[in-house]
């Protein structure tokens, strides 16, 4: 992969890019694995320029591949044609899990390695030769200089040199002799951990879906050399072995399972805080039904009308169920996101019927009268294939669908959408694209959600995403693998501009929480319908400048409505109109939800005073009275905005 490191862009062709004739990580680690099982030594000296090994190492993959696809086929009624799937899912997802994308990105695993074994500090300065940040140091030294020599090579490739394919291995060695002057006996320590000998290794390894010893030590021990044929891997491997070290150890076993809670706990709620705020976010919530606990939360936001409900996972993916196996599968997703998920419904269901909170300090966590809830099953491992075996294997009641993310698409997640609203809008799209859109990958729904919006089309049933829509977000993190700064990528939402509805919509994450639903509101609108309601704006504004002292239009929403009343003065006479016109149709409209807006003329401000009007509604003869009352005073509806209507004004 070649990198502009100036502008923070991969900038090797789209096509080529995304192909599928490239060798994957996993297809890289197969050969790797054959190739150690060699008895003799000059395979790693005889170099053949005229060989087809290349072209026929690629026919065997696809070879492979066309296998695994082969075992997952439909069969056909031979009477009807209709094709049908076999019931067995691990055939189904085998090949998804082999060849889907990578979940982290480089420098996460880094950061979070660090993260996750600092508790183990003791253990692993006694069993591994040092501690955690150590162990990191060594594999981001090794980085550090693969990548400087990758550079110097596609430097000097850019000045018209040409490299044969062993001088591009050979950029890939390094001496141990290096290692050791710079980290001393840790070194040692590391190279027996992270190393698998060039030669008579790996004897178990019978099938691509056996125990692969490169896998687990992905450094070719050379001699007095090491071979580091993906870098990528190897810090994947610190982020990952150490746990299985530990796992050897019957009596430090319990301690590090509950280590491993804590991280992933702790760093869920501390990657949320960047975004919605220290305040906003709990840990380990317990929700009581009297006195008795009835659910626990072990991460939770708490903003303006939404909740967040997080549960965590520290649960694997085992080789059985990779290879296929139904059984082995289906026990693996039921303990990573069935359960979970089935915890957080169940924790929302409760909230729903008025239980309390109370957070770790005793202090008691104020839920919202009518809460939109978000579920959400955090894991600290990437789950290969998880957004397709979710949507084949889910079991769930309601409406109510999860966000299934890893830690690694959370922090990017919470990267490129900044702010509560930007992010809460992303759960809600991507929870309500759970049946109804298909990738591979969750970098391609943020990808598509930045291009255009997440959403359906009124002409479609179903859409598959590809994963050529990443591409922007692989541009993001990529950048920050290689230490450069760049901005994050703009939405649709940020780089389209509505005078009047771009300042509201802004003004409408910057102030109370409360506020935050009428933004995702506004954000489903289409853009016709948005470039509608600026021109309203505008008119309205006119209107009162000419000697109107209020004038209001009333649109609805997905969760109700909203009446935006433009004034001349804000007084409580002005602010009593607003309220009465709003209070109106939330009942004629029979919602829940309705959001009265104040702008006063005389101020730059979108909004000068913002009046929720949230309680369930229910049929009341002094409702009924007001709403014809208040009908008597102001012409008042409250309108769908659509391409080219609009709503009737209130006056007065």
């Amino acid at each position: 992969m070649t990198v502009d490191l100036k502008r923070g862009e991969v900038t090797d062709d789209p096509d080529y890019r995304w192909s599928t004739n490239k060798l994957n990580k996993n297809e890289l680690l197969l050969l790797l694995g054959l190739a150690v099982q060699s008895t003799d030594g000059r395979t790693y000296t005889v170099h053949s320029p005229s060989t087809n090994f290349g072209a026929e190492v690629d026919r065997l993959c696809r070879e492979l591949h066309d296998a695994i696809n082969w075992d997952a086929r439909p069969t056909f009624d031979p009477e009807t044609g209709v094709p049908s799937f076999s019931p067995e899912i691990g055939p189904l997802a085998r090949e998804a899990i082999y060849y889907g994308a990578e979940s982290f990105y480089l420098h996460q695993f880094d950061k979070f390695a660090r993260m996750r074994y600092a508790r183990d500090e003791a253990w692993l300065k006694l069993n591994a030769g040092g501690s955690i940040d150590e162990l990191a140091d060594i594999g981001q030294h090794i980085v550090h200089e693969m990548t400087k020599r990758m550079s110097a090579v596609g430097h000097m490739r850019g000045e018209g040199r040409k490299f044969s394919a062993h001088e591009f291995t050979d950029s890939l060695i390094l001496a141990k002799e290096e290692l050791v002057e710079k980290f001393g006996e840790r070194a040692t320590a590391f190279l027996a951990r992270f190393a698998t000998p060039a030669m008579n290794a790996n004897a178990d390894f019978v099938s691509p879906f056996s125990v692969n010893a490169v896998t687990i030590a992905p450094l070719i021990d050379l001699g007095e050399y090491v071979y580091i044929p993906n870098h990528y891997r190897l810090i994947e491997s610190l982020y990952e072995s150490p746990f299985y070290w530990m796992q050897g150890d019957t009596a430090y076993n319990a301690t590090a399972s509950d280590n491993r809670g804590y991280f992933v706990e702790e760093t869920s709620a501390n990657i949320l805080r960047t975004v919605f705020s220290k305040e906003h976010v709990f840990e380990n919530v317990k929700l009581y039904k009297g006195k008795k606990v009835v659910g626990e939360i072990d991460v939770l936001v708490v903003y303006g009308e939404y909740l967040l409900i997080g549960q965590a996972k520290s649960k694997r993916l085992t080789l059985k169920a990779r290879a296929g196996d139904s059984k082995a599968l289906k026990v693996d997703f039921e303990g990573a996101i069935q359960h979970p998920f089935r915890q957080a419904q169940e924790c929302a269901a409760l909230i729903r019927a008025s239980v309390r909170g109370v957070d770790p300090n005793g202090n008691e966590v104020t839920f919202p009268d009518l809460p939109r809830i978000f579920l959400l099953v955090l894991l600290s491992d990437g789950f290969p294939a998880a957004t397709f075996l979710s949507r084949a294997m889910l079991s769930r009641k309601g409406k109510d669908a999860p966000v299934i993310w890893d830690l690694g698409v959370l922090d990017c997640v919470t990267r490129i959408f900044r702010t509560p609203v930007k992010l809460l809008y992303y759960l809600k799209c991507r929870a309500d694209a759970f049946h109804n859109m298909i990738s591979d990958s969750e970098y391609n729904f943020i990808g598509f959600h930045l291009q255009s919006k997440l959403v359906l089309s009124e002409e479609a049933n179903m859409m598959i995403i590809d994963r050529d829509f990443a591409t922007v977000v692989d541009d993001f993190m990529i950048a920050a693998d290689l230490k450069v700064d760049r901005e994050p990528p703009e939405g649709i939402l940020e780089r389209v501009k509505f005078p009047f509805v771009t300042p509201l919509m802004d003004e409408l994450q910057q102030t109370h929480p409360i506020a935050a639903a009428l933004a995702l509101d506004l954000y489903d609108f289409s853009s016709s319908a948005l470039e509608t309601l600026s021109e309203l704006i505008k008119k309205t504004r006119e209107e009162v400048r000419r000697g109107k002292a209020i004038k209001a239009f009333s649109l609805l929403t997905g969760s109700g409505g909203f009446t935006y009343a433009i004034v001349a003065r804000q007084d409580e006479r002005s602010r009593l109109a607003a309220h009465s016109i709003g209070q109106k149709h939330k009942y004629d409209r029979r919602a829940d939800r309705w959001y009265v807006i104040l702008n006063d003329v005389g101020t730059d401000n979108p909004i000068d005073a913002m009046l929720p009007l949230l309680y369930p509604w229910e049929v009341s003869s002094i409702e009924d009275e007001h709403s014809k009352n208040v009908q008597s005073v102001f012409r008042s509806t409250a309108t769908e905005l659509k391409s080219g209507n609009r709503p009737e004004d209130e006056e007065s």
